[in-house]
């Protein structure tokens, strides 16, 4: 069954079984799925967020690659770092960890240490709370900076481990602040490709 942000599994829903991150290294598809308060939930996305998530991922290796040592990880780069559930396990659509932090990719399993960013994109079949509960615990784990990305309204909530926020609006730019220096995106170019409503579809016909 479908509830906002993610899909769970009706065996899921019918136990109470607590899940841990290790139990996804023996499913079959453990990838699919994330672990939130001890529970199996299925990741959701559509080609929207993904195509904006990506966008993310080539910017900032391009300010990587400007000298900026560390790592971007796409919606599969999943953290163990939440001290009050320490069998969960989230998966930002985009993170940046320096190799300050991450001298060294592990090889299986998942990062223990808190990256410097988190971004989620928000897909319209997602319920604010449940976003905002992930954007939280990034914070509460040690994150200094997360973006929440609203394609619908383009306009991106920023977070700071402070616990200030921000709302980033059209004609407008973000930047990586203190946490990611010189890092800046355009609201405008990064929903310049976006359309209105219609599906390509309804286009087509």
């Amino acid at each position: 069954m479908k509830t906002g942000l993610y899909t769970v599994s009706v065996a899921t829903a019918e136990t109470s079984r607590v899940y841990t991150a290790e139990d996804l290294l023996t499913m079959p598809d453990g990838d699919r799925f994330e672990i939130i308060d001890g529970e199996l939930k299925e990741r959701v996305m559509s080609y929207l967020s993904s195509y904006i998530a990506a966008r993310l991922i080539v910017l900032l290796s391009r300010w990587i690659d400007l000298g900026h040592p560390g790592r971007v990880a796409g919606s599969d780069g999943g953290f163990t770092i939440f001290s009050w559930a320490p069998g969960d396990l989230r998966m930002p659509d985009v993170s940046y960890i320096s190799t300050a932090r991450l001298p060294r990719i592990p090889r299986t399993g998942w990062v223990s240490v808190p990256p410097e960013f988190a971004v989620e994109v928000v897909s319209p079949t997602d319920l604010a709370s449940d976003v905002q509960k992930k954007a939280d615990d990034y914070i509460r784990a040690g994150v200094p900076l997360v973006w929440v990305v609203f394609p619908r309204t383009s306009s991106v909530q920023v977070l700071r481990g402070d616990g200030t926020t921000a709302l980033v609006r059209t004609g407008e730019t973000l930047t990586g602040e203190a946490v990611l220096p010189g890092f800046e995106v355009a609201i405008d170019d990064l929903f310049a490709d976006l359309g209105d409503e219609t599906t390509v579809q309804d286009e087509q016909a």
